[in-house]
């Protein structure tokens, strides 16, 4: 009995996918039907858009994620959840839980978004043991790194960094 295969998601994505995380979605005919507190602060997200264009997306890991050395997320700690295309439901991983290696090993994560994302684990997140998570098996909820916008200064740390918080 073999387990259903599932597509694996990167941080990995095309200019063409970062200009359609940017692209409207709003007609000028929609808009026109706005009030005026709507179509202001429509326009001021256009305008930072615009600004600061999308440069790279953070995935959240889940279990099912891999690992650069084999290890997979079994268990995950978050309450939040994604429902897959097969139906199959998967929790969000964060900092702290751990991946289990085919030889028993097991690591845990140490760094992630950081306190604002509650330190959910991300494609990219560090392991103790120096390893890394390379893909998620849901594709929908991401972040966007922009262009001029720091990211916070605990998201997806060096390890170093973290061992001296």
């Amino acid at each position: 009995m073999n387990a259903p295969l599932h597509s694996l998601y990167t941080n990995e994505v095309s200019p063409e996918f970062l200009r359609n995380l940017d692209a409207q979605h709003f007609t000028e005919e929609r808009l026109a039907n706005c009030c005026d507190e709507t179509l202001a602060v429509v326009r001021q997200q256009q305008d930072y858009i615009v600004a600061h264009p999308a440069r790279a997306v953070y995935r959240l890991a889940t279990e099912g994620s891999q690992t650069r050395d084999g290890g997979v997320i079994q268990q995950a700690t978050s309450p939040f959840e994604f429902t897959l295309g097969d139906g199959q439901k998967v929790r969000a991983a964060q900092k702290g839980d751990c991946v289990l290696y085919p030889d028993g090993r097991t690591a845990q994560i140490v760094t992630g978004a950081g306190q604002d994302y509650d330190y959910a684990a991300l494609v990219g997140s560090r392991l103790c043991n120096g390893d890394e998570i390379i893909n998620t098996l849901q594709g929908g909820f991401l972040l966007v790194g922009r262009e001029g916008v720091p990211m916070a200064e605990d998201f997806l740390p060096s390890v170093k960094q973290e061992e001296h918080q």
